[in-house]
């Protein structure tokens, strides 16, 4: 009788992963894809809103030194009834973009106020990497009345003779939080003071 020997396969030595552990490994890296992909968009959209922000800021100084340096203090000191009080329902008049349309050429609404008109249309409606801006010049009353009156000016007068505290305002035109108005990213403020030459 003849007995058939069959050899046993021996195994080859080689081994590799099975198409469940390849799948595994597949939605493991697509979830931890996704999570990564949504960090870098968040880190992307705050490094805009940074870059507005700074913008905004930048173009609150350059108001702030164009007011400085343009203004007629004694004209700007009447706009804003700087030494007058208010009466019951009365608001301070306020320099902004409404009352100086881009389109215009020149800021009629204004034009006692600064000696050049027409650049306080494109300080009031700059347009930065194709955002346009809009700008609001406010008298900040709360400075004003807490200016030291003991602090003597040249000539023995009141220091709040000489100085008119504003406040500029920036915001983007067309915000992209339309909820609860602009948000900090989309709006900036700067204060400082308009000074009367005299002083200088």
């Amino acid at each position: 009788m003849l007995m058939k020997v069959t050899e046993q396969q021996q195994p080859s030595g080689e081994s590799g992963f099975t198409l469940v552990e390849i799948l595994t490994c597949l939605i493991i890296l697509s979830v931890a894809g996704l999570a990564m992909t949504g960090f870098f968009v968040h880190a992307l959209s705050y490094a805009k809103g940074n870059q507005n922000k700074t913008v905004m800021v930048n173009l609150a100084r350059n108001t702030l030194f164009y007011m400085q340096k343009q203004a007629d203090f004694d004209a700007m000191q009447t706009f804003f009834k700087s030494d007058q009080p208010l009466g019951i329902g009365e608001e301070r008049n306020v320099i902004s973009s409404s009352g100086c349309a881009a389109g215009s050429g020149t800021c009629t609404n204004y034009k006692d106020l600064v000696g050049d008109p027409q650049t306080l249309v494109y300080i009031l409606n700059p347009k930065i990497n194709d955002i346009l801006y809009h700008v609001t010049i406010s008298f900040q009353e709360n400075l004003y009345d807490s200016l030291d009156t003991r602090t003597a000016s040249p000539d023995g007068g009141r220091i709040d003779k000489y100085l008119l505290p504003i406040k500029v305002e920036v915001e983007e035109a067309e915000p992209h939080s339309s909820d609860n108005g602009p948000s900090k990213r989309e709006r900036s403020e700067v204060e400082g003071y308009i000074t009367d030459e005299s002083i200088r």
